[in-house]
């Protein structure tokens, strides 16, 4: 029974070794939609002009736990005034946590931007909006 204690926190300290070496986040925004809260956060916790990584992420606003968000879809753009829209091209992958998607996105200039999500999952489907300020 010593051995099984022993090889758990052996497990306990390489887990907490190799967590603490993944950048910490910040939360961008986050909004809630039903029962799903919806999450971006990054490094700096800012969007920026020019190309920026976000998390995405989903848990129930019910138990606080991580959800399967499914299929994801996200667009970003900002009103230009006589103009078509600035549209910011966007790649999405999990991100190999439940419930967590990475983004990569380019803001081509500075200024407010609404970010549109969509998803479609096995527990439910849904989308919201953000109005984040790109700096």
């Amino acid at each position: 029974m010593n051995i099984g204690i022993g090889r758990l926190i052996v497990a306990a300290v390489v887990l907490s070794a190799c967590n603490s070496n993944a950048p910490a986040t910040k939360e961008i925004e986050s909004h809630t939609a039903g029962d799903m809260v919806i999450t971006l956060s990054n490094e700096k916790g800012e969007l920026a002009q020019g190309q920026n990584t976000f998390v995405i992420a989903f848990r129930s606003a019910s138990t606080n736990q991580p959800v399967d968000a499914g299929t994801i879809m996200l667009s970003a753009s900002m009103a230009m005034p006589g103009m078509a829209p600035m549209v910011a091209p966007i790649e999405i992958a999990p991100a190999g946590k439940p419930g967590q998607y990475v983004v990569k996105a380019d803001f081509g200039m500075s200024g407010s931007f609404g970010v549109d999500v969509r998803w479609d999952g096995p527990g439910s489907r849904g989308s919201t909006s953000f109005h984040s300020s790109v700096r």
